[in-house]
């Protein structure tokens, strides 16, 4: 094997299983994008362009009709046809399956799939739904008879897709991943040929397998170490707006967190310029709701909750809290840049008003099993990667409740009735309209302290071409050798 074809990959978080549908990780997303292949993907300008499907119709409000690429084969041999698409959706959204997959509800407005011919389907939802193929490019296409034949445990272990690298092996207990080049893929070759993922939790260590050579890409960089970095000619720092945004999440049925108005007055009392300047480098941006600015149906006109310390210390007296009050938030360790730290330096903010601020600082698998489980009893800090440029997928999946991706069961009537409106019409200035509202409700209520957009950084070798994506995905197979 050519060593100079090799490229390894480092990200603060290990695959959490190699079962596509099994997850709702960004970085185990990044392991599979490598192995398996969406009917449609965004390029690298995140416009929607044709993948397995070499082009699509839209039939009706509630109808589209793939047309599939000829001669795809899995990497076992199995044809890719329209009965694989027919059973990768319908297994996704399968009413019968407890507990349903993580993203279940980005697609649950799929009611079947009709196969037109080998290599054509129908997609029939049960409403319009204006971002089926925004979704669509986040779904990946699994072999049935594979599954059928070695059983989901041994799937969500060995992968097996269409894409442009091969599984070659999971050494679980240390975080490694390797893949090999499929040199019949059907977009052609790979130029890196051999591929490794590490898990690599600590910034620190990222930046210092930068420096010595043995990492070439380091997702998540950290901030503070970039002009370090950059000063190594070997070396460059690469960076875009994400579709990634950090917010707090709080249990509104908490006997204390209940209260909006302690809500509305840790809202204020949270200095995000502060943080992205300390912490991020300036690499961030303060956020006015749930959703980033580049989004269809945000309010350009809506500025970010104002850091004020005074409306801050009224609110918690008009709480009832003027002597300050106990509150605990979880915070990864590794998983976003600067996790911990933010949380510590938040916890110092809120000590001005008397928010004596508890931070529990957990290894990712623990935090995102009590995510899964809605074990959360107070406040925690995490992201929310929405590639849809749309608001439907959080304002219908955080908000309301019952969801998987609720875990504090937050509900609002009345936010509720304008998202389920707005997810089925394509009537985009009403869809505009009801966002709008909503987002006003969202900031009254403050299910989420909307903290900032994130700024990704990533740190490169410069033996690779490759462009950061706002939507955080890595696609190795648009890496190229650098001359």
């Amino acid at each position: 094997m050519d060593h100079n074809k090799s490229m390894v990959i480092a990200q603060g978080t290990d695959a959490s299983t190699m079962d596509p549908y099994a997850h709702s990780e960004t970085t185990t997303a990044n392991i599979l994008l490598q192995v398996y292949d969406g009917l449609v993907r965004r390029n690298p300008s995140m416009d929607i362009e044709p993948w397995l499907a070499e082009s699509w119709e839209v039939i009706t409000d509630t109808v589209i009709e793939f047309r599939l690429r000829p001669s795809v084969t899995f990497h076992n041999g199995e044809k890719m046809n329209a009965s694989t698409v027919k059973f990768s959706l319908e297994r996704m959204v399968d009413p019968h399956r407890e507990p349903k997959f993580p993203p279940y509800g980005r697609f649950n407005s799929i009611d079947h799939v009709e196969i037109v011919d080998d290599l054509t389907v129908r997609v029939v939802t049960n409403r319009p739904d204006p971002n089926l193929l925004a979704q669509l490019t986040g779904l990946m296409m699994i072999p049935p008879q594979y599954i059928a034949e070695h059983g989901e445990e041994h799937f969500s272990r060995v992968p097996n897709g269409t894409g442009p690298f091969k599984f070659v092996s999971w050494d679980k207990p240390n975080g490694v991943v390797e893949l090999t080049a499929n040199n019949d893929y059907w977009h052609g070759s790979p130029s890196v040929q051999k591929l490794t993922f590490r898990a690599v939790p600590e910034g620190s260590d990222r930046v210092q397998g930068l420096q010595n050579g043995t990492i070439h890409l380091a997702a998540n960089f950290p901030p503070l170490a970039r002009e370090e970095v950059e000063a190594n000619p070997e070396l460059s720092v690469v960076g875009t707006p994400s579709v990634g945004v950090i917010y707090m999440g709080i249990n509104t049925h908490h006997p204390i967190l209940k209260n909006k108005k302690l809500r509305q007055a840790m809202a204020h009392a949270i200095n995000v310029r502060e943080i992205i300047q300390k912490e991020l480098s300036g690499c961030g941006s303060a956020l006015a709701g749930p959703v980033y600015p580049q989004a269809f149906g945000v309010d350009p006109t809506l500025p970010p909750i104002a850091y004020d310390l005074e409306r801050a210390k009224q609110l918690m007296a008009g709480a009832g809290y003027p002597d300050g009050v106990d509150v605990k938030l979880e915070v990864p360790d590794g998983r976003f840049t600067q996790d911990k730290e933010i949380g510590l330096r938040i916890g110092r903010q809120l000590e001005k008003i008397g928010v004596r601020l508890h931070v529990n600082i957990q290894p990712w698998p623990q935090f995102i099993s009590r995510f899964r489980h809605h074990e959360y009893d107070q406040m925690y800090y995490v992201g929310w990667g929405n590639s849809t440029f749309d608001p439907d997928e959080v304002y219908r999946n955080a908000y309301i409740a019952p969801n998987p991706w609720n875990p504090t069961d937050y509900h609002n009537d009345d936010m509720a009735d304008m998202v389920l409106e707005a997810s089925h019409i394509l009537d985009s200035e009403r869809r505009n309209e009801l966002y709008r509202m909503a987002c006003l409700i969202f900031r009254d209520e403050l299910p989420w302290i909307p903290l900032f957009q994130q700024f990704d950084l990533y740190g490169l070798s410069n033996k690779w071409n490759w462009q950061p994506r706002m939507d955080e995905y890595i696609y190795v197979c648009d890496v190229t050798a650098a001359e």
